[in-house]
């Protein structure tokens, strides 16, 4: 039996996220991890906008605001079937590489969203892959603290709700020392 994913709606923002086949690694070396972020940049491209991601060993969030009504097939759904064809033939492997059909949660408030940024950026710090979220190399957090134009995470959005860089980096700290999640629990 198959189960149907709605439709995502064109300038609505959703939180996207998937893990590996029991709970197993999606991600095997570096090249794996700046292969997804090639492949997500490419098929993404004038179909959604990137606002936050990070990539987990055994899986990966990303917040997305959709620009065209093509995004699922045009974008998601090629975007997954590349990665895991390249992994299976880079790991000799078969079959499906992540569980099932990837979640997305529609995103419908500031604090939700907030959150939901604030979360994704956390993870390798909670997972305790890292102390810091900058130490994360596989994630947008450090875009937050560039000025490259040529990056396709767009920060705008996010930084809209603060003052400064500092309010935004005290900000995502806080989701590390002092409360846990509203909207959601770990995903790992």
């Amino acid at each position: 039996m198959t189960t149907r994913i709605p439709p995502m709606e064109v300038d609505s923002i959703y939180h996207i996220y998937n893990r590996g086949v029991n709970r197993e690694k999606i991600f095997f070396s570096k090249e794996n991890y700046d292969y997804f972020v090639y492949k997500m940049g490419f098929h993404f491209q004038n179909k959604a906008a990137i606002l936050a991601y990070c990539l987990m060993p055994n899986h990966f969030h990303i917040l997305v605001k959709v620009q065209s009504t093509d995004f699922i097939q045009g974008g998601l759904r090629p975007f997954f079937i590349a990665y895991t064809l390249a992994v299976n033939n880079e790991q000799n492997r078969v079959g499906p590489l992540f569980q099932g059909h990837y979640q997305s949660n529609l995103i419908d408030s500031d604090d939700y969203l907030l959150e939901c940024v604030q979360y994704i950026h956390a993870n390798p710090v909670k997972s305790g892959l890292v102390a810091h979220p900058q130490e994360w190399e596989y994630s947008s957090y450090r875009n937050y603290f560039t000025k490259n134009t040529n990056s396709m995470i767009q920060t705008k959005w996010i930084f809209d709700f603060f003052y400064s860089i500092q309010e935004f980096s005290a900000f995502s700290q806080s989701a590390i020392e002092h409360r846990e999640p509203v909207f959601f629990k770990d995903y790992s």
